[in-house]
């Protein structure tokens, strides 16, 4: 059984090095912004929104991927490809809210008629905002590993 359990380890690690970098990424976080709420075109970004406290896992991920400051409103981006990938480091805390909010414009955004950029992050982080004065807080860090398992169920 050992063998057999060490083989299907090796079978994971290939697996996992040959996933592309979003898909990984993903593994760790949630997908926000125009690709989650269906507005992107063709050539849009990837927002991908992860916790601080997930901050090694995607440095594990990233490797040595060259890291350059987002010139959007959060984070920093990264190329795989001919994709680029904005990541959103977030607040345990408000990890949530911000899961929340995106799922709040994933449904509406579009019968909202809301086009411009700047007014759709404004009424993100509206949303956002509302949800962190309404979730309830759960104390220490800690407390928020049971917020991913969450999220992964879908509630």
């Amino acid at each position: 059984m050992p063998a057999f359990g060490h083989y299907t380890d090796n079978l994971r690690e290939e697996k996992e090095k040959n996933m592309e970098l979003l898909d990984r990424l993903l593994a760790v976080g949630f997908l926000t912004g125009s690709r989650a709420f269906g507005t992107n075109r063709e050539d849009s970004d990837y927002d991908v929104v992860y916790s601080i406290e997930d901050s090694s896992l995607v440095d594990d991920i990233l490797g040595d991927a060259k890291r350059s400051p987002s010139d959007y409103f959060a984070g920093y981006f990264v190329k795989d490809g001919d994709k680029q990938i904005n990541l959103i480091p977030v607040h345990p805390h408000e990890y949530l809210p911000w899961y929340l909010a995106t799922k709040a414009m994933t449904a509406t955004l579009k019968q909202s008629g809301i086009i411009d950029p700047i007014r759709k992050y404004s009424v993100f982080m509206g949303i956002v905002s509302l949800f962190k004065g309404t979730v309830e807080q759960r104390g220490p860090l800690s407390a928020y590993a049971s917020v991913k398992e969450e999220i992964a169920k879908g509630f």
